[in-house]
C-alpha cells in the first residue's frame, strides 16, 4: 500500500491486488457492522458505540447523562457517514477496470475517515476477541489459538495501513 499527497487536500492510495482484496473484505465487514442495530450488540461493542463516559450506569449527574446522549448520537451519525463512504468505495472497486494496483483518490477528510474506519475495525476486533496490548506484543508462536493469531495479524496489518497513511504527515521536514 502507498499513500501519496497529490494536492493540498487530495490523496492517492494504491493497493496491490492482495491488499485490495483484504481491504474490500474489511470494508464489507464494516458495512455490515455499521448497519447493525447497536442495541443488539454485545455489551462491549454497544459500549464502544455509545461512547460511555462513565462506568457507573446509575449516575444521577444530568450533565453527564446529556453528554452521554450527545456522544451516542454523534457516533450514530458517524456510522451512517462511514457506511456511505464504504458503499461508494465498494462500488468503485466493483467497476474498476484495473485492480492491480487498485487506486483510490480521496480528499483529506475522506482519508481521515478511512483511517478512523480502519481503527474502528481494529478496536472492534480487540473487543470481540478480548485482545489486549500484551497479546499484541506476544510472539504469534506463543499464542495457541489460531483464531486469536489471525485476529492479531489482522489488527497489525490494519495498523500498518494506518501508519502508511499517516506517514506523510508524521515525516514532514
Amino acid at each position: 500500500m502507498t499513500c501519496d499527497q497529490i494536492q493540498a487536500n487530495l490523496w492517492r492510495l494504491r493497493f496491490s491486488e492482495p491488499e485490495a482484496i483484504f481491504l474490500v473484505n474489511i470494508l464489507a465487514w464494516l458495512g455490515r457492522h455499521y448497519r447493525e442495530d447497536i442495541s443488539q450488540m454485545p455489551p462491549a461493542l454497544r459500549s464502544y458505540w455509545e461512547g460511555r463516559i462513565s462506568h457507573n450506569e446509575a449516575t444521577t449527574d444530568n450533565g453527564l447523562k446529556e453528554s452521554q446522549e450527545v456522544l451516542a448520537e454523534a457516533r450514530t451519525e458517524l456510522r451512517a457517514e462511514r457506511l456511505d463512504l464504504i458503499e461508494t468505495w465498494l462500488r468503485e472497486y466493483e467497476i474498476a477496470e484495473v485492480r492491480d494496483p487498485w487506486t483510490v483518490e480521496l480528499s483529506g477528510e475522506e482519508r481521515d475517515e478511512f483511517i478512523a474506519m480502519l481503527n474502528d475495525r481494529r478496536l472492534l476486533l480487540a473487543l470481540e476477541n478480548s485482545i489486549t496490548e500484551r497479546d499484541m506484543e506476544t510472539q504469534l508462536s506463543q499464542i495457541p489459538q489460531e483464531s486469536r493469531r489471525t485476529t492479531i495479524v489482522e489488527i497489525d496489518i490494519l495498523g500498518h495501513f494506518i501508519l502508511v497513511m499517516l506517514g506523510p504527515q508524521i515525516h514532514r521536514p
